[in-house]
């Protein structure tokens, strides 16, 4: 048994039925009978994770392509895993755990953590979070950047640089435009928490 388990699928999964599906695998004795998903985000995650954390007890039902360039640089697709199993010794650092949340965030893997029996969805509780903590610094910071959008198209069409200024007015609208939407968005999701909350 591992530590952590990391899989693509099914998502839907309780700690006690994560739990159950994993003891029932294990008891098979049979790799090939993993019941999750096979999926290529699952083989990239096991490829960086051996590269980034090398020190990390890490096991998959695939071997990986074996690539001496960069993740960045692959022109391989990775081959799917169903399932990525790491064992954390005592002391394991904060930084490496971050990096395993982190990790299984960029795709959007599902997280088991046997030790305290929890199930993490990392991508979404950074979702939530983010949602969480918009008002009002992250409106600070999507003002800013689409203030910043703004004064760059402005002053990039005032320049009137053929081409360059092109560029620049096309950037600067973009960044401002994007705010713009932020703000839409989340405004209304905030509305709609709030009618919810008042009914």
């Amino acid at each position: 048994m591992f530590d952590i388990y990391v899989w693509k699928s099914p998502r839907d999964l309780d700690p006690s039925g994560v739990d159950a599906l994993l003891s029932s695998w294990h008891a098979s004795g049979d790799p090939a009978s993993s019941p999750f998903e096979p999926s290529t985000d699952v083989g990239w995650f096991y490829r960086e994770i051996v590269k980034d954390l090398p020190g990390l007890e890490a096991s998959s039902d695939i071997s990986p392509i074996q690539s001496t360039a960069p993740v960045w640089l692959a022109t391989m697709p990775e081959a799917p895993a169903r399932v990525v199993g790491l064992r954390l010794p005592p002391g394991t650092p904060q930084a490496e755990l971050e990096s395993i949340f982190g990790l299984a965030a960029k795709y959007d893997l599902v997280l088991f953590d046997r030790r305290s029996g929890r199930v993490h969805l990392p991508l979404d509780a950074m979702a939530a979070h983010a949602r969480a903590t918009f008002w009002p610094a992250g409106a600070i910071q999507a003002a800013a950047a689409g203030s910043i959008g703004g004064v760059i198209a402005a002053v990039a069409w005032v320049l009137g640089i053929p081409v360059l200024s092109g560029a620049l007015v096309l950037a600067g609208a973009f960044m401002f435009a994007m705010a713009v939407y932020t703000f839409i968005h989340e405004g209304r999701r905030a509305l709609k928490a709030r009618r919810t909350d008042g009914s």
